[in-house]
């Protein structure tokens, strides 16, 4: 995932918000206390509490919460970097050294101080503890406590986004004096000697507005408020992520009342919803971004002329007004339009139309007049709006319309990334869910990371994203960017570029002040009752 702290072009995501009924709905049994929080998700995903070592989804809501980092990146502008446990910055000419001034009034819900050894043992734990998200420290040269309450850090190489890149919940601050006690370790070879996880099942050691009470693998999270915490006081004094596999259930679980909050329903289920008494729908763009990869070592997308064809003959309109049910948007690259580098303007510049006349020409053009290939997926899955096994059958409508016929062979959701990741896929339907909040997090697509998958390499892309990593100024890494996204939408290219998903979340109408995160759904201590 990927995380941005600075000058940022702000994304244009205000959030629509349909109330669908002020009153309370009928037949609501087992209602919550008013100053109770229930939350309706799937958590099954998440491997570990530890906030140093989660890397998954679902521990936004273990991470968020309970732990302060550095910086952070707030709704609706969650492209600026702000302050959070540092309340200054100072950043090298060369993007090479950050040096930092925390608060002087932060402490951990212990009542301990945070300060700059604490940063300095989370970080170094994070990168040497190697947790699946371990690389996002990768630059960390080394780290240096000035004083109690200025830390300093150097880098291996010039890194602009890094900024951004430390409000990823792996960045998590931990009080180092309980960590270290339970046997924590942030030297390296801290992936065999650390030994402190089993804490974080029974205690949360953070600085944030929240404290973990509880947390059983898929059953439930408890959270309650931290009465020390340095910022405004979150309304709510308990928050509770209930384990719900089923969408349907999150549904029925939000209208009986026994949840306030359902996260996961899919665009049929909130459809429904719609007119229902006493609850409301909130929709904005998701973090998720959808594209068609194409291998390119396998016929006919060896072919560019093919490649391009496949480009022009696919109905995008219908992909968002039919699979999605308007309810998302057409994408021309892989980034969120409105951040640095892809800008409104230039995403409905990359658009591809949709035009037969002119696909079926470049398939005459290459030669080929009717071709079958293998179309991979994540069966039964949903990336935000987008159900992947509609999307399938619809992929293999318009491709036939050219003499393409895509042979569906869904595979299952644990084992799609693995088989993507190994490039076995003839074509996938892939996706993108940032780590933060910043452009460099969209480069994989030609660093050797998911070109590779696709036996495709772009040196002009690579050049593109390399550069503007290493240059601080945002107006020159708007332009490079710009010009990889230019890159990614040519003929050409691999990707096929389709959707960015709406993320839609239900509630109940006496919650307010709902603030949409990309990366973790809600923003919980801005949440109120009416």
């Amino acid at each position: 995932m990927t995380r941005q702290r600075d000058r940022r072009v702000p994304v244009l995501a205000v959030t629509a918000v349909l109330i669908l009924g002020l009153g309370a709905a009928p037949g609501l049994r087992g209602a919550p206390a008013r100053d109770v929080l229930v939350i309706a998700k799937d958590i099954s995903d998440i491997r570990t509490p530890d906030p140093n070592k989660s890397y998954d989804v679902g521990g936004v809501f273990l991470q968020f919460p309970a732990y302060s980092r550095l910086v952070s990146q707030r709704a609706p502008d969650f492209w600026r970097v702000r302050p959070d446990l540092a309340v200054s910055w100072d950043i090298s000419r060369d993007a090479t050294v950050y040096t930092f001034k925390l608060r002087p009034d932060a402490v951990f819900a212990s009542g301990d101080p945070v300060t700059s050894e604490d940063v300095r043992f989370s970080l170094l734990r994070m990168k040497n503890i190697k947790g699946y998200g371990s690389f996002l420290a990768a630059p960390i040269k080394d780290i240096e406590t000035v004083d109690a309450k200025t830390v300093r850090i150097a880098l291996n190489n010039p890194d602009a986004a890094f900024l951004s890149v430390l409000a990823a919940g792996l960045f998590s601050i931990v009080n180092a004096r309980e960590v270290r006690a339970a046997g924590g370790v942030e030297t390296p070879g801290a992936d065999t000697l650390d030994k402190a996880e089993p804490l974080f099942y029974r205690a949360s050691t953070g600085s944030g507005s929240y404290v973990v009470r509880r947390y059983a693998r898929e059953s439930e999270i408890v959270l309650e408020r931290n009465e020390r915490y340095y910022g405004s006081k979150p309304y709510f004094r308990q928050v509770i992520v209930k384990h719900v596999k089923d969408p349907s259930t999150q549904a029925f679980m939000l209208q009986r009342g026994d949840a306030d909050i359902a996260l996961d329903l899919t665009v049929d289920q909130v459809e429904n919803l719609k007119g229902k008494p006493g609850l409301a729908i909130y929709e904005d763009p998701s973090a998720w971004t959808v594209y068609v990869g194409l291998n390119t070592s396998v016929k006919p997308w060896d072919n560019p002329r093919i490649r391009h064809a496949a480009r022009l003959a696919i109905d995008y309109d219908g992909v968002v007004s039919g699979v999605m049910r308007g309810h998302g948007r057409r994408i021309g690259s892989i980034m969120m339009p409105g951040m640095l580098g892809f800008p409104e303007p230039l995403n409905k510049e990359l658009l591809y139309p949709q035009d037969l006349r002119t696909a079926r020409a470049l398939m005459l053009q290459a030669g080929v007049t009717a071709a079958k290939v293998k179309l991979t997926w994540q069966a039964g899955s949903n990336y935000g709006t987008l159900n992947l096994d509609r999307l399938a059958q619809k992929l293999k409508a318009d491709l036939a319309r050219i003499g393409i016929d895509l042979e569906l062979t869904p595979a299952q959701p644990q084992i799609f990334l693995t088989y993507y990741r190994q490039g076995r896929p003839e074509t996938a339907i892939g996706f993108w869910f940032p780590d933060f909040m910043d452009p460099d997090n969209w480069s994989y697509f030609v660093t050797g990371f998911i070109d590779r998958r696709l036996r495709w390499s772009s040196p002009e892309g690579a050049r593109l994203v390399r550069d503007a990593k290493r240059t601080p100024d945002p107006a020159r890494r708007a332009e490079l960017y710009a010009q990889y996204n230019r890159v990614l939408a040519s003929s050409d290219s691999p990707y096929v570029h389709l959707v960015q998903s709406m993320a839609l979340v239900a509630a109940r109408a006496d919650v307010g002040n709902y603030r949409f995160h990309p990366l973790y759904f809600l923003e919980i201590d801005a949440l109120q009752r009416k």
